[in-house]
């Protein structure tokens, strides 16, 4: 078994490693090295929360009805989307785009935490 630490951290550190391979890596095989982790980050994180949620779905939709996986993994899509474009590209008017997809995806990432959380 796992300590309870490494545990609670590992879908945190497969995001980090994902943002590292962008960062680091030149090669392509860096940046699908990255998407990978940040998949894996994420599905473990929505695996979780899912399991864990105090406030279980209501049966409404509303009008727009986006399917599950989608909007499970859309804060994680614009955080990888920002850093990829961040770290992959050297054209700086590209920058602010990244800037805003990483600020929204961490922004939804916060907001979907708080409400599971709550009862």
């Amino acid at each position: 078994m796992l300590p309870s630490q490494l545990y609670e951290s590992l879908p945190y550190l497969y995001l980090a490693s994902g943002v590292a391979c962008f960062a680091l890596l030149p090669h392509p095989i860096g940046a699908w090295a990255g998407v990978l982790l940040i998949n894996a980050g994420a599905l473990v994180w929505i695996m979780r929360a899912e399991r864990r949620r105090l406030n279980h779905k209501s049966g409404g939709d509303g009008l727009f009805h986006m399917p599950f996986w989608l909007y499970e993994l859309q804060p994680f899509l614009y955080f990888g989307t920002g850093t990829f474009l961040f770290f992959r590209f050297d054209n700086e008017f590209l920058y602010p785009s990244a800037f805003i997809l990483c600020l929204c995806g961490l922004l939804i990432w916060r907001l979907r935490y708080q409400n599971r959380f709550q009862e």
